[in-house]
């Protein structure tokens, strides 16, 4: 696993997170867009059982698009949880060279979100999974 350094901005960013929703951040990434927020296990439906409105509230105070996923030891299990809001349909896992090539088939009608901007959401998808497995690609493909 490669060493991981939070600037002061992802730092606050988590701080708020945790003050609003008293559960502990396990990875919080951000690119242009948005932030993405990683949990523990089965905590996504406790955050919005005590805080319904939590997505709304961080919007409002950070001014980026909110993403909240679930973590999960198991590869395939993260990877759904990550890309969940774009209706997944089929994950493919391709082991080659010492690396995972990890494909994401998902509704069409869902691909350009899926990717963002200049591939910004693919990429930031991306770098929340190298954190805790080996791979070394993640590819939107369409169902």
């Amino acid at each position: 696993m490669n060493e991981i350094t939070l600037d002061n901005t992802t730092l606050g960013y988590i701080k708020l997170f945790e003050s609003y929703t008293k559960t502990n951040v396990y990875e919080c990434l951000e690119n242009e867009e948005m932030v993405l927020f990683v949990v523990g296990e089965r905590k996504l439906a406790e955050i919005f059982k005590k805080h319904e409105k939590i997505i709304t509230d961080l919007k409002d105070k950070i001014n980026k698009r909110i993403l909240m996923a679930e973590y999960s030891p198991d590869l395939l299990t993260f990877v759904h949880n990550l890309f969940f809001r774009y209706d997944v349909k089929e994950i493919d896992l391709i082991w080659k060279d010492n690396a995972t090539n990890v494909f994401v088939s998902i509704a069409p009608e869902n691909i350009g979100r899926a990717i963002g901007k200049e591939s910004r959401n693919v990429k930031l998808m991306r770098d929340a999974i190298a954190r805790y497995f080996k791979i070394k690609n993640v590819i939107i493909k369409q169902r």
